[in-house]
């Protein structure tokens, strides 16, 4: 009777240790193969990022009007029809293929992304007569089609062009800004497509951006010799029924540049005698944070802002193209 319970304790302690090499075992797999899964889809993504980059490269070789998507997934170009009329074209980076295009388009001047699935394209319908039009990434459907209107800009000069679209998601508001040779002008666009002048100080303006809840706007400025980074807040008498925006200026720093505004955070770099960024600054609130402190001195052209707030320097595509 021992001998019999000895050997079903031996059995236990056998079978025991079985189930617990076993479990170990189906562990250690399923370790190997998570990781074997994990790096697989490190090397796809290195892949595609690899394909993205030489899409990215072949377009600014051949095209003007090179953006990429805010998620990545996209690029634009523009190029000519055999009719003489503009074409924006949009392609996967993933795969290099056309996924739609705008077409019949007046000559284009200006290219930027609305979201990931609408895209500015600013038109010279003839000189001093220009319209920001849009169309869908999914069919190239433009709103100078599907809509009552689009905003247009008329009077001006013969050489002016819309060189920056800004906008906030949660109102609808957009601002654009327009140069020419020496001057510059700042709309106001509003749910209506009505189009407002928008008053600022004397000055050179050459970047705007917009926070996400639309009430400030940053721009920077030439004031005087000096490039400084105002921004300008809605006043309690702004309305879409005044032909001016009104806005209040305030200073936010002399000798800088305007990077990015992500939300409702400001970026912006301090430059030096030659007009470069040196470092780069973060402000929503209260005390402007530094963010980095370069190692060589770089166009804030060549300085982007991801939507986590990382800083990008020399990206491939930007997301904005004038042409």
């Amino acid at each position: 009777m021992t001998s019999r319970r000895r050997l079903g304790r031996l059995f236990l302690g056998v079978a025991g240790l079985a189930t617990m090499i076993e479990v170990a075992f189906f562990h250690h797999l399923n370790h190997l193969l998570n990781s074997q899964q994990v790096a697989t889809e490190r090397a796809i993504q290195r892949l595609v990022q690899v394909r993205s980059t030489q899409v990215l490269a072949n377009l600014k070789q051949h095209y003007q009007g090179v953006t990429e998507s805010p998620n990545g997934q996209y690029a634009t170009y523009v190029d000519t029809a055999t009719n003489g009329t503009d074409v924006v074209h949009v392609v996967s980076l993933e795969t290099g293929k056309q996924v739609s295009e705008a077409t019949d388009l007046y000559p284009v001047q200006y290219v930027d992304w609305l979201g990931n699935t609408e895209v500015f394209v600013g038109e010279q319908r003839s000189p001093g007569d220009l319209e920001l039009n849009t169309f869908y990434v999914s069919n190239g459907q433009q709103a100078d089609v599907t809509a009552a209107s689009v905003p247009v800009f008329s009077g001006l000069s013969p050489d002016a062009q819309i060189t920056k679209v800004t906008y906030s998601t949660q109102t609808n508001d957009i601002f654009v800004l327009i140069t020419s040779n020496g001057s510059s002008e700042i709309y106001h666009v509003g749910t209506m497509e009505d189009v407002q002048s928008v008053p600022v100080p004397a000055g050179y303006v050459k970047n705007i951006a917009m926070t996400q809840t639309g009430k400030i706007l940053y721009v920077e400025i030439n004031q005087n010799g000096v490039w400084n980074v105002l921004k300008l807040s809605e006043t309690s008498a702004t309305s879409s029924y005044t032909p001016d925006f009104e806005m209040n200026a305030q200073l936010v720093k002399a000798n800088a540049a305007l990077i990015s505004v992500i939300g409702d955070t400001l970026y912006y770099g301090n430059v030096n005698s030659n007009g470069l960024v040196t470092s780069v600054y973060k402000q929503s609130q209260g005390t402007p944070q530094l963010v980095k402190q370069l190692t060589r001195p770089i166009l804030a052209s060549r300085i982007s802002v991801t939507g986590t707030g990382d800083l990008v320097l020399n990206p491939s595509a930007a997301t904005n193209a004038s042409v």
